[in-house]
This record gives C-alpha cells, sequence and structure tokens, in this order.
C-alpha cells in the first residue's frame, strides 16, 4: 500500500495475506474495499465536515505497515498505571508489538491472529459497532494494517485496566483498528492511549462491543505530537441491559476529527459519554457524537467540556437520535467551552432527533463564554495571582466531568496534561479590558 488515497484492492490483498488471514477476514476486507471504491472523499460541501476541511488530512503520505519496538511511554494514562493491568497491547507505527495478558478472563492479541484462534468471536463482532457506511471508515476495515484485539470472557469481573497504546512515531500515515468483545456479564475498563511525534496521518477506528448485561468503561486519550493529524470512529454497540461509560480526552494533536458514538441497540442499555478538550496554538479539534436509541428503555447521557486558547479552534456537534420504536427513553446532551484568549474560536451545535412520542426526558445544554469575572475578582482581591487564578478557575470548569470518572490514574492524569497546556498559554481573557 503506497498511499491512503491510492489504495488498490491488490493493497488490500496484500496487506491481508502479510498478517496471515484466515479467507474469511479476507473476504471481509474486500467488502469494505467494494464499498470504499464505490464511496467518494468528502469534501467541505457535505454537512459533517462544515467545520472541519478534510483537505487538511494528506492522504498521500505513504503508508507506515513496520515499525520498531518504540519507546514506552512514561506520560499519559497507560504510563500511569504502571504494572497494575490485566492486559496490555501496543500498536507501534503500524505493527503490533506486544500483547499480554495477565488475567485468565482476557484474552489480547493481534486481530489477524485472533482472527485465526477464535474465529467465532472475530467474525461476529468485527465491523458490528463500525462498519464500512463512509470513506475513512471503510478506508480502516478494508486496509487496517495493524490491529488490537482485546476479549473479555463472560461473567468476569476485571478489576484491573486493560491497555492499548497506539504510537504513531514513523513520518506516514497509520490504519490502526481496535475491537473490544465484552462477553454477557462481563465487567472491565479499558484504556486506550495515543502518542506520537511524527509528522503522520491516522486513520483509527475503535469499536467496543458490550455484551448482554455487561459494563465497559472505556478512555481513550489524544495527546498527538503537533503534526500528528488524526481522524477517528469510536463506537460502542450496547446490548440488553448493558453499560457504556466513554471518557474522551483530546489534548494533542493538529487537526483531530473524532466520532465518539453509541449505539443503544436492546432494552436496558444505558450509555455515558464524557469528553475534556484543550485546544492551544493553531489547533483544530471536532468532536461530531451521535448517540442512537434504537430499543425502549434505554438511557444515555453526554458531557463534553472544552477550553481553548491561542488561535485555536473547537467544534462539538452531539446528535441524540431515538427512532420511531425505541419507547421510553431518557436521554441528555451537555456541551461547554471557555474560550481563554482573543483568537480561540468553538462552535457548539446540539441536535435531537426524536422520532417517536413516547419519550420520557431528552433534552440538550450548550454555551461558549469566558471566565467569570466576578469569579475571578473574588480569587484576585484575595492575593491569588490572576494567571493561576484562572488556571483555578479552569480546573474547577472541568470538574464536573473529571469528578465522575472515578477510574484509576485517570483524573490525576488528564488534570496534570491540562495544567501544562494552561502553563503554556499566554492567558488572556478574549476581552483585553477585562483585566
Amino acid at each position: 500500500m503506497t498511499n491512503l488515497r491510492d489504495l488498490t484492492e491488490a493493497d488490500v490483498l496484500a496487506t491481508s495475506e502479510r498478517l496471515g488471514e484466515p479467507e474469511w477476514l479476507r473476504d471481509r476486507r474486500q467488502e469494505a474495499f467494494k464499498a470504499f471504491s464505490d464511496l467518494e472523499w468528502p469534501d467541505k460541501r457535505m454537512e459533517e465536515w462544515r467545520y472541519t476541511d478534510p483537505a487538511r488530512f494528506d492522504l498521500d503520505r505513504p503508508v507506515v505497515t513496520s515499525g520498531g519496538q518504540g519507546r514506552a511511554r512514561v506520560t499519559g494514562v497507560v504510563a500511569a498505571l504502571g504494572d497494575k493491568v490485566a492486559g496490555s497491547i501496543r500498536i507501534v507505527d503500524g505493527t503490533v508489538v506486544e500483547a499480554v495478558s495477565h488475567d485468565p478472563g482476557v484474552l489480547v492479541s493481534d486481530i489477524s491472529t485472533a482472527a485465526r484462534q477464535h474465529p467465532e468471536v472475530v467474525h461476529n463482532a468485527l465491523g458490528v459497532a463500525v462498519g464500512a457506511s463512509d470513506k475513512f471508515n471503510a478506508l480502516n476495515f478494508a486496509g487496517f494494517t495493524a490491529g488490537a484485539f482485546v476479549r473479555v470472557r463472560s461473567d468476569t469481573k476485571i478489576v484491573d485496566p486493560i491497555t492499548v497504546t497506539i504510537h504513531a512515531d514513523a513520518d506516514g500515515a497509520h490504519v490502526p483498528r481496535v475491537l473490544v468483545v465484552l462477553e454477557a456479564f462481563a465487567e472491565a475498563k479499558i484504556y486506550v492511549d495515543h502518542a506520537g511525534e511524527g509528522q503522520a496521518t491516522v486513520v483509527e477506528v475503535i469499536e467496543v462491543v458490550v455484551g448482554d448485561g455487561a459494563r465497559a468503561q472505556v478512555v481513550t486519550a489524544q495527546d498527538w505530537g503537533a503534526g500528528v493529524d488524526h481522524v477517528g470512529s469510536h463506537r460502542g454497540h450496547v446490548q440488553r441491559n448493558a453499560v457504556y461509560r466513554h471518557l474522551e480526552a483530546t489534548l494533542g494533536g493538529g487537526t483531530v476529527y473524532l466520532r465518539p458514538d453509541v449505539g443503544l441497540n436492546r432494552p436496558g442499555g444505558h450509555a455515558e459519554l464524557f469528553g475534556v478538550y484543550f485546544a492551544s496554538g493553531e489547533q483544530q479539534m471536532e468532536h461530531r457524537s451521535v448517540i442512537h436509541h434504537n430499543a425502549p428503555n434505554t438511557s444515555s447521557e453526554s458531557i463534553y467540556k472544552g477550553a481553548l486558547q491561542g488561535n485555536s479552534r473547537a467544534t462539538w456537534f452531539g446528535n441524540i437520535r431515538i427512532e420511531p420504536h425505541a419507547k421510553a427513553t431518557t436521554s441528555d446532551e451537555t456541551n461547554r467551552n471557555l474560550i481563554l484568549t482573543a483568537g480561540a474560536h468553538a462552535d457548539s451545535i446540539p441536535f435531537l432527533e426524536i422520532l417517536c412520542s413516547d419519550v420520557v426526558q431528552c433534552g440538550h445544554h450548550s454555551s461558549v463564554g469566558q471566565v467569570d469575572q466576578l469569579q475571578l475578582f473574588y480569587l484576585t482581591s484575595r492575593g491569588i495571582p490572576h494567571d493561576e487564578a484562572v488556571r483555578m478557575l479552569v480546573f474547577g470548569f472541568f470538574g464536573e466531568v473529571t469528578d465522575r470518572i472515578e477510574l484509576p490514574a485517570v483524573t490525576e492524569t488528564i488534570l496534570g496534561e491540562i495544567e501544562q497546556e494552561i502553563r503554556s498559554g499566554a492567558h488572556v481573557l478574549m476581552d483585553p479590558r477585562r483585566r
């Protein structure tokens, strides 16, 4: 595979052969390639790309398919755990370099190996949450170069987190895929950490299949260098009486376009989507989320909070869709944005598609504003320096999300990285006269 734009069927077959995949998986890749060939590349005239021009993603970079062991991360949510993990898998520059399980209830592997050794599990789960319905997802399904597979066996409660680390240090295009399967009544925490300092384009899919009565807590953290552009779909597929809690933490990268979605597909399913993002410099971020209520008696909550400084731009689009047959649903979504400098800009677009008349509750909340001047005056009047007071208020702003995470090492790590972002900025309020 030379680059993303010029993907061919021969490239797809060569990748499948190189990874030693079974015939059925090769056929699934070919089906996705057919969809990829039929779909047009998106442009900014399309509704889903109104705020982030897809031309910002360099599709002509050569695809990276082999890398070294990579440097172990010393920061981030995975590094903060130390040895307290139930299993771990690392993808470095297009190659799975490590897959280790420390608990008999957990299987970690690369997707290609799992497709040979556990074909029934992978066959039934791969593509269920994220298929080949749009150009980038079809590209990933057809051409993913490295895949991480996590399986938690039924009736198993895993105490320590399971970790996936994705490195993009080599210059070029990276196409990773992560498939997580929680079988019936399983419970687990999964951390996916992204890091890299290359000049790179990352096209990624993370799909989490949550079985009947299972409980998944998922953290996806993006801490890319400024040269990494990232487009990704992170979606949960929730079955009967299952719970899916997802935290999206976006702090790095050049252009980042993410789809943190969830499908509530059986009665009794519950989803909570949390997000924090901090944009600096010339960064551009977009989180475009769909919560799909596709069964009765389902419930959901979404809270995303972001802060912006420099000349950065952030967009949040949240859609709650309730199908005609999805009766007695409860849902709510909230997005808050804090503008710290004159050049920063935020767009917040809550959206509801309620196709059913029998809804318990459905609402949305959205705001874009500055640091509260009365709160700032209160702190500075008591001897706290202006910039330190701003930092304290920003921490308090994110508290609505971080206080609800309740996962090992996550809150402390994310707040520490946010503090570094705050200290790197000039901390000028949007209206300089307010100083």
